[in-house]
């Protein structure tokens, strides 16, 4: 018997909300809403992988204050996945087209890993759409020195031959190690996150969607897709970043690069995180976020 269970459905069980799927730019996107739609909104972007589901501890709070979106990205989910490498301009047009779709003019960002980079990519695109930016896990810089190129390759490297056995053999080990490098506590991986994590990998174009995800993040043409600097300096919305100061790797290093570049960005160190300090700390994290959305 455990008490104070977690699961995706204990957060949400109370919400009124929606589950659905849009055409957004032709790609049939799956997606969920909750809140009252005459607030500001505010969509929530997964990571390499994910889907909406990797912020489900994250809705019900904002849905309180917000019209609150999660979708599955293109290639990811159970969203469609055209047999195609995909670049982060991609990402961020699939995200454009999601609003369109959905009728949001402009949106806050909430974005974790590979969707924080989506997030900055687009916030840099199109400025005009953005009220302000989350980033959690950040993601996306050019990288320079012969030793980063020679780490992001390794990096990558692990993460390919990690992901690829999981959606080729997704049996519960195999998710367990995915999310080991996601969520350092074994208490703290909630079980039916990792479930869906299998039933996603089960889908039988999923093998060659994961392959077309990690080709988009080849070491060799990363710098193609990466937030440039120059990019990133004209950005004029408020960023809020979340540093994971215990887990000392590249998307640390990261988050205090972004902090040095954005004008206008607050940065905020949260320990005894790894990758996935939006749940691992979900109370303290979602009281953070909303006050800095409301922030006028």
């Amino acid at each position: 018997m455990v008490d104070n269970y977690i699961s995706i459905w204990t957060a949400l069980c109370k919400l009124s909300l929606t589950q659905g799927y849009v055409n957004a730019g032709g790609v049939n996107t799956r997606y969920v809403n909750a809140g009252s739609k005459i607030a500001p909104t505010v969509i929530m972007i997964h990571g390499m992988g994910g889907s909406w589901e990797n912020l489900f501890c994250n809705i019900a709070p904002h849905a309180r204050h917000f019209n609150t979106y999660g979708y599955d990205m293109v290639g990811h989910g159970f969203s469609d996945k055209p047999n195609k490498v995909r670049s982060t301009i991609e990402y961020a047009n699939h995200l454009r087209d999601f609003m369109d779709a959905m009728k949001i003019e402009r949106a806050s960002l909430l974005g974790l890993s590979l969707g924080s980079w989506v997030a900055t990519k687009f916030a840099s695109l199109y400025p005009e759409r953005v009220d302000k930016v989350t980033m959690v896990s950040a993601w996306g810089r050019p990288y320079k020195r012969p030793e980063e190129i020679e780490q992001n390759r390794e990096l990558m490297a692990r993460s390919r031959d990690r992901r690829i056995a999981a959606v080729t053999n997704p049996t519960w080990e195999a998710m367990n190690e995915v999310f080991a490098h996601l969520i350092s506590d074994p208490s703290k991986r909630v079980p039916d996150l990792m479930a869906l994590r299998q039933i996603i990998s089960r889908q039988p174009e999923m093998k060659r969607a994961t392959e077309n995800i990690l080709d988009g993040l080849n070491p060799d043409t990363w710098d193609e897709n990466a937030v440039s600097d120059e990019e990133v300096k004209k950005i004029v919305a408020p960023y809020l970043i979340v540093a994971a100061i215990s887990h000392k790797d590249v998307f640390l290093d990261s988050a205090f690069a972004y902090a040095k570049l954005i004008a206008n960005s607050r940065l905020v160190e949260m320990t005894g995180v790894s990758h996935f300090p939006h749940l691992e700390r979900m109370d303290d994290f979602n009281k953070m976020n909303i006050d800095f959305l409301l922030e006028k």
